[in-house]
């Protein structure tokens, strides 16, 4: 009970309140347009392909940007640099009104990789910006947990809100709310208050002043300095080991998911909205139960327990060829998945000092992201190839494996 009162408590702060309704308001636009915009591509094209492109379209720049944009963010102003890419994707996200034809569908594909260019140092600069207003104690668990609840609700109201405004408002209607929820958040977060400390501004400016060299040379040294520490730190390497084979399952899944609603259970975009809406009830659920193991068991047990489950949950799933069956089962993945994110999350953020945090997210996020490209990409292939079920269960062992590579984690 107290852990549940501990999770919640994180709400008295202010600022960490506001960033944490940013996170709300923006990622429901981006879960209107996640639904939204492969069923349009598929109604566009008819491809199979060209879908799982849609949905791939936004991890290339953080493959080949991410790294580099967390040096900008533990040298720029984090609040500021949130403030300035929610502007940039609003702007982003609207080129997407101009795609009328299948030949205009390269914008699609533009506009998506373009809102993630501008989104690279979003992600890092958050985190590195949450153990700021919440410290690194309980509360960063906490304050975690809280956001993978929200993060549930997210997909509790964004899924199905997403299915059922592109099948009635239409498309045009899921990018005006998109864009128009990025400049929400931005102005939430410019009332945060939180600003660097003199003597950290000062720490960092002795530290960047005695470097020589060009800006090319300072920024490779930076970059350096930063896996550095990830290659040094016990446990982090195999951590990230594990969460890019989990990543590489899951994006399989993702991809072929419209193909397995539209092809097998012979269902559209309301569908898949609806299944996304279980799949938060199971991260609400989720985000509760993260918090009460958070300090109980150690991280190599969560983490091996919460694979493993996922793994046996996806494996029932897409053998369960019933939307009502499926719908069930995909309340059952949102624990499990919220037991493992916030527990590899918070691992790394107390394994990182703050003036590294940027640089350590980023690499993490681009990890995720090119995880995520390779199993996109090899979920639209082979879908094609050996069927869209057989693919499924090819991702779910994939999963099974980062299990069994968890269990290398240190113990505590």
């Amino acid at each position: 009970m107290n852990k549940r009162v501990s999770m919640l408590g994180t709400l008295r702060n202010r600022d960490y309140r506001l960033i944490l309704t940013g996170q709300l308001l923006s990622s429901i636009g981006t879960w209107l347009l996640l639904v939204a915009a492969p069923f349009f591509v598929f109604r566009l094209t008819g491809s199979t392909m060209a879908t799982g492109l849609s949905m791939a379209a936004e991890t290339v720049p953080a493959v080949l940007l991410g790294p580099v944009a967390g040096v900008f963010v533990d040298r720029w102003d984090r609040r500021w640099t949130m403030i300035a890419t929610d502007v940039l994707r609003a702007g982003a996200v609207l080129l997407l009104l101009l795609v009328q034809t299948r030949g205009e569908v390269w914008i699609v594909y533009a506009a998506l990789a373009l809102e993630s260019t501008f989104g690279q140092c979003f992600g890092p600069a958050q985190a590195a910006l949450i153990p700021n207003l919440v410290g690194r104690g309980p509360e960063l668990s906490a304050a975690n947990s809280l956001g993978q609840l929200v993060g549930g609700t997210i997909r509790l109201v964004g899924g199905p809100l997403g299915g059922v405004l592109s099948a009635v408002a239409g498309f045009r209607a899921v990018v005006t709310i998109d864009a128009a929820s990025y400049l929400a958040s931005a102005y939430l977060i410019a009332m945060i208050r939180l600003r660097p400390s003199r003597e950290a501004r000062e720490i960092e400016t002795a530290r960047t002043g005695r470097k020589t060299g060009g800006a090319a040379r300072i920024l490779t040294e930076d970059l350096r300095h930063g896996l550095g520490h990830l290659r040094s730190t016990p446990g982090i390497p195999m951590l990230f080991g594990v969460a890019a084979i989990f990543f590489v399952g899951n994006a399989i899944l993702t991809a072929l998911l419209v193909p397995y609603l539209g092809t097998v259970l012979n269902s559209g975009a309301q569908s898949l909205g609806v299944l996304f809406g279980t799949l938060g009830v199971g991260f609400i659920i989720g985000a509760p139960a993260s918090r009460l193991v958070a300090g109980r068991l150690s991280d190599r047990t969560t983490i091996v327990a919460s694979l493993g489950t996922l793994a046996a949950v996806f494996a029932l799933t897409f053998n369960t060829p019933y939307l009502a069956g499926d719908i069930v089962l995909f309340a059952l993945i949102g624990p499990p998945a919220t037991c493992f994110l916030v527990t590899a999350d918070t691992s790394i953020t107390r394994r990182t000092p703050d003036r590294l945090q940027g640089r350590v997210s980023s690499t993490y996020l681009a990890l995720q992201s090119l995880a995520t490209l390779v199993g996109m990409v090899a979920g639209s292939l082979l879908g094609q190839q050996i069927g869209i079920v057989t693919t499924m269960d090819a991702a779910a062992v994939l999963v099974a494996v980062s299990a069994g590579a968890a269990l290398l984690l240190p113990g505590s």
